[in-house]
This record gives C-alpha cells, structure tokens and sequence, in this order.
C-alpha cells in the first residue's frame, strides 16, 4: 500500500470514529442497574456513563463504555473497570485507553 494511500486510511478511520463517539448514547450510571448498563453497552456497542466522583464530592466523571474492542480506535485496546451502578458500587464494564507505544501497534499517539 502506497504511503497516499495508507494516510487516506488512517483520515478515514479517524473521521469515522469521530462520528461514532458523537452518536454514542449517554447516561446516569446511578439510574441504571448494572445488568441494564451491561445490557446497554452490548445493544448500542458502545455508551457514555456519567456518575458522582467517589473522592471529590461536586466532580461528575464520565467515560465511554464499549463491547468490544471493535468500538476502540486503531491505537487503543480494552481494559476492565468498575463504575457504580444503582445497585452496585463496583459494576464491571471496558473503556478504551491508549496503548502502549511498542512494534505491535502501527500508531501511537
């Protein structure tokens, strides 16, 4: 693949993930069960969480929540984490993070 053709591709890939995130549905994690959090991410793919800071009383945190890693961008890989829930404090969902910088990856940001 030319060097042309390999940038119009990483642009493309880009510009759909955008759009993607602007379409991503949010929500209150405190109205929802864990199994209906669970159930919203596996039906949309993809979700917005917002939910109270545990440590800073005020601070509103908020993440995306995927499926899998098919709702990551190229330089990302899943990780579990627990956020709270109506009826849990510690529901397991994944986000995306930022993947290490090694020869696996073809970009690194």
């Amino acid at each position: 693949m030319s060097k042309k053709m390999a940038m119009a591709a990483v642009l493309l890939s880009a510009i759909s993930f955008a759009f993607s995130a602007a379409a991503t549905p949010r929500y209150s994690a405190l109205k929802y069960s864990c199994s209906a959090i669970q159930s919203l991410i596996e039906q949309h793919g993809a979700a917005i969480f917002r939910y109270p800071s545990p440590r800073k009383a005020g601070l509103t945190l908020y993440d995306r929540y995927v499926r899998n890693n098919n709702f990551c961008a190229s330089h990302q890989v899943m990780e579990r984490v627990m956020i709270p829930s109506s009826d849990t404090d510690r529901c397991p969902v994944k986000h995306c993070i930022t993947g290490s910088c090694d020869d696996s990856l073809t970009f690194c940001f």
